[in-house]
């Protein structure tokens, strides 16, 4: 009697028949699972919480109890043991959350929830378990997280509810998808006023602001910059300015930029020591903002990382704008100089690790894409210097870029192993060096430097000129010594002249035509890139195929550099293996729309460039300048007559006739003297009486034109001055 009741509790304990100690369990499952599907519900949660304490007691009393009555539960299969374990378990992570979702005073958690390794195993169930547990995408909690619900706890479904959630931040308030916008404004087909806009929905970051030297039809400009009026009608949404190094082309159109919008402008500490000098000249206040190297700041939905790049200033840097959309990696002028001077390498491993997490889109410089192998180290000029300054018997007299910091204090190393004094000429130069060895980035002894006005006071092979004009720019200190127009410094023969640079693309002529002015002058000229004395602060090809390949971008867009440099850049990325399709050569104003798996040119702007001439901010267009063409190429002709139509019409004085630049009056007077009766003859009495003075003025032009033009084959400039008394 007493077996067949062991033998029947027994079977009641494992399962085979329902018992009053296997009710709860049954219950408590069914409860967590209720629980789970209303736990929008803090109060549901409250009670669930308390109804799964108290069945928890009583599984354990009844347990006890059998325990004490009987030692057959020993005979309990693994299997029963294994579901107990499951539902506790179960019981256990379900109170805790319901827990701690009462004290947030939430349904959901402000975090990925995080599950140990043996409640991700206890909590595993079925394919079709996990699905019928799984929350329905609309209660999906707007900080992208779960319920903290182990039985929810699918790693697919946790991605898929993320993506969600971003997708709903990706739309405006329109339902349209936000595009990301990239937008160049500069530097395209172009060496040059570099500039570039970033945008997504409403925010912009803009990206440098440079200027381009001005070509030889640009009579009388003095700077050319971007056309910026895009950015003038969404000024509002301009986050911030985002500044990659110190060059004029990178930085010389923001104090025209910051004088119509308001923005916070981040940089290095010497690009903003330049820039800072560029505003006090323009007697503008502006929110700087240093960053460093490894420093992240903040610019509406953008989060931007600078690192380090190595190029001919100090203190450039690259950076990744992290977007909605993906990681925008965008290094501008660079190269890959394993000896810097100031021995501050690029950040290649953080430009390696962004490549591993991976990067949407790279903008890189194309400068040098026509240049094989790989482009010399700063250090190597320093040799180089010392061999000529050695070999230098008088003056010498030294060219190089004014932003070029390193190169700059290599040539003064060289003087200071050579006893000679150095002066500094030229504004640009003089201010350069003066922000540079106040923010220590130039190292100069104090016996080391005297002023220009002294050169002349001290033996010739004791100086050392340093001087802007490496671009042959118009008045620049050594365009000027080349041509005798200099108040200071007077070129005499014996003269050591180093250019170290290479021209610009479009300034080839003018620094040929100095160079001859200074050859003609008695000096011996030094300017040839095999003699050392230049080496470029942009990679060449090989530098370029190891960014590409380092970073291993979905999309590809080359900045920086005519259109030929362009499209070899995208021709390079492709055979490093990238499809055509994913590379993009554009022009300025274009607009790139960029998407996680696409990428497109869909329109463009409003683009171009504004003429700075004095104090005058594109006031001067094509017009202005098509008329400095034509006054350069064939003078002016003024008429100049008085007349009046009291009692009858008569003139008073006149015509008279004055040209500049046509011809010499003297020789041909007897042309002035034609041209002074064909305007006395137009002017009869019936057309002074009855007709108008612009249909005079107009005939004037005209008759007076085609006479010139058959006697000389000129197209002088005609102005007619007529007025009546």
């Amino acid at each position: 009697m007493a077996e067949r009741k062991t033998s029947k509790r027994a079977a009641e304990e494992s399962g085979d028949q329902p018992t009053a100690t296997a009710t709860p369990l049954g219950q408590q499952q069914e409860e967590i699972l209720e629980n789970k599907r209303k736990r929008t519900r803090p109060s549901a949660g409250k009670k669930s919480t308390a109804k799964m304490v108290a069945a928890g007691e009583s599984t354990a009393a009844a347990k006890n109890k059998s325990r004490k009555k009987t030692d057959s539960a020993a005979s309990l299969t693994q299997g029963k043991k294994r579901k107990e374990e499951t539902v506790n378990s179960v019981a256990k992570s379900a109170g805790k959350s319901r827990k701690s979702n009462k004290e947030s005073n939430s349904g959901y958690q402000a975090a990925e929830p995080t599950v140990s390794k043996t409640s991700r195993k206890s909590t595993a169930g079925t394919k079709n378990d996990r699905k019928k547990n799984s929350p329905p995408p609309d209660e999906l909690s707007s900080s992208h997280a779960f319920v903290s619900n182990p039985l929810a706890n699918d790693p697919l479904s946790l991605r898929n509810s993320v993506a969600i959630a971003a997708g709903e931040k990706r739309k405006s308030e329109n339902g349209q998808e936000k595009k990301l916008k990239i937008i160049p404004l500069g530097g395209m087909g172009e060496v040059g006023k570099n500039m570039t806009v970033i945008q997504y929905g409403e925010q912009i970051v803009v990206v440098d602001a440079g200027v381009m030297f001005p070509t030889d039809e640009m009579l009388g400009i003095d700077l050319v910059i971007p056309d910026y009026s895009y950015l003038i009608e969404h000024r509002q949404q301009v986050q911030a300015f985002l500044l990659t190094h110190g060059h004029e082309d990178h930085i010389g159109a923001m104090p025209y930029l910051l004088k119509d919008i308001e923005a916070p402008v981040y940089g290095s500490r010497l690009t903003l020591g330049l820039l800072k000098g560029k505003l006090n000249e323009h007697r503008i206040d502006a929110d700087l903002r240093q960053v460093a190297p490894r420093e992240t700041v903040n610019a509406g939905v953008f989060k931007v990382e600078f690192f380090r790049i190595t190029h001919s200033i100090p203190d450039s840097m690259g950076m990744a704008v992290h977007t909605p959309v993906g990681v925008i990696l965008l290094i501008s002028d660079f190269k890959i100089d394993m000896s810097p001077i100031d021995g501050r390498m690029m950040d290649l491993a953080r430009i390696a690790a962004l490549g591993e997490r991976g990067v949407l889109l790279l903008m890189a410089d194309s400068t040098n894409v026509e240049r094989d192998g790989y482009t010399g180290s700063e250090k190597t000029i320093g040799s180089t210097f010392d061999k000529l300054f050695n070999k230098a018997e008088g003056r010498i007299i030294l060219t190089t870029f004014a932003s070029n910091v390193h190169r700059i204090q290599q040539a003064l190393w060289s003087a200071e192993r050579s006893g000679r004094k150095v002066a500094v000429v030229g504004r640009g130069m003089q201010n350069v060096c003066a922000i540079a060895r106040e923010l220590g980035y130039l190292h100069i002894p104090d016996d080391i430097l005297i002023d220009v006005d002294k050169v002349n006071s001290l033996p010739a092979h004791q100086i050392l000129i340093l001087t802007t004009g490496s671009q042959g720019e118009p008045l620049s200190g050594l365009t000027r010594m080349s041509s005798g127009e200099h108040r200071q410094v007077h070129i005499i023969p014996g003269d050591f002249v180093i250019i170290s640079a290479t021209p610009i693309p479009g300034n080839e002529r003018t620094v040929a035509k100095t160079v001859d002015n200074l050859f003609r002058q008695g000096a011996m000229v030094v300017h040839e890139r095999s003699e050392g004395i230049h080496v470029s602060g942009h990679g060449s090809k090989e530098e370029l195929k190891i960014l590409i390949n380092m970073v291993k971008p979905r999309f590809f867009l080359p900045m920086h550099g005519e259109y030929r440099m362009l499209y070899k850049h995208a021709q390079l990325a492709q055979f490093l293996g990238m499809d055509a399709e994913n590379t993009f050569v554009m022009e300025n104003g274009q607009i790139l729309e960029v998407g996680r798996r696409h990428c497109r040119i869909n329109g463009s702007v409003t683009s171009g460039q504004v003429l700075i001439d004095g104090l005058g901010v594109g006031d001067v267009g094509n017009y202005v300048l098509k008329e400095r063409r034509q006054l350069s190429e064939s003078g002016i002709i003024i008429v100049n007559l008085v007349y009046s139509r009291k009692q009858e019409p008569h003139i008073l004085f006149g015509p008279e006739i004055i040209s500049r630049g046509f011809i010499f009056e003297k020789e041909y007077e007897h042309i002035i003297g034609e041209a002074k009766e064909k305007v006395a003859a137009l002017c009869t009495d019936q057309r002074l009486t009855d007709g108008s003075l612009y249909d005079l003025r107009n005939q004037l032009r005209s008759v007076l034109g085609r006479f010139v033009l058959e006697r000389t084959g000129r197209r002088p400039v005609i102005i007619d001055v007529i007025n009546e008394v």
